[in-house]
C-alpha cells in the first residue's frame, strides 16, 4: 500500500475513534476508557487531534451530548472553522472494535 494511502486511511480511522467517543448510545465508562487509552496517541491529522481535546472536555461535562457541543466547544479553543458534520455520521463500532482499533493506530504511531 502506498503511504498516501496508509496515511488517508488512518485519518478515516481516526475518525472512526472519534465517531465512537461521541456515539451517547455507547456506555459512557467504555468511551472514558477509550479515551484515556488515546491520550498516548499522536494523532495524525491536526483537526482531529483538537477535535479529540474537544471531545474529552464535553465526555467529562456533558457526556449524552456531545455532539451538540462540540461546535461550541470548538469555537471557544478558537477552531470555529473545524467541521464536526463527519462525527455526526452514527458509529458502527462496538467498544471491542474500538478498542482493537485503537490499539491499531497506537501501534502505527510509534
Amino acid at each position: 500500500m502506498h503511504s498516501k494511502d496508509i496515511s488517508v486511511s488512518r485519518i478515516e480511522n481516526e475518525k472512526h475513534l472519534l465517531r465512537f467517543l461521541c456515539a451517547s448510545r455507547e456506555e459512557i465508562a467504555q468511551r472514558q476508557k477509550l479515551f484515556q487509552r488515546l491520550t498516548q496517541y499522536s494523532w495524525l491529522a491536526n483537526d482531529n487531534q483538537i477535535l479529540f481535546e474537544a471531545i474529552g472536555e464535553l465526555l467529562a461535562t456533558a457526556p449524552q451530548q456531545i455532539l451538540s457541543h462540540l461546535p461550541a466547544a470548538l469555537t471557544r479553543r478558537g477552531f470555529p472553522d473545524i467541521s464536526c458534520d463527519a462525527l455526526a455520521e452514527p458509529s458502527t463500532m462496538n467498544a471491542p472494535a474500538a478498542f482493537a482499533l485503537a490499539e491499531e493506530l497506537l501501534r502505527a504511531s510509534q
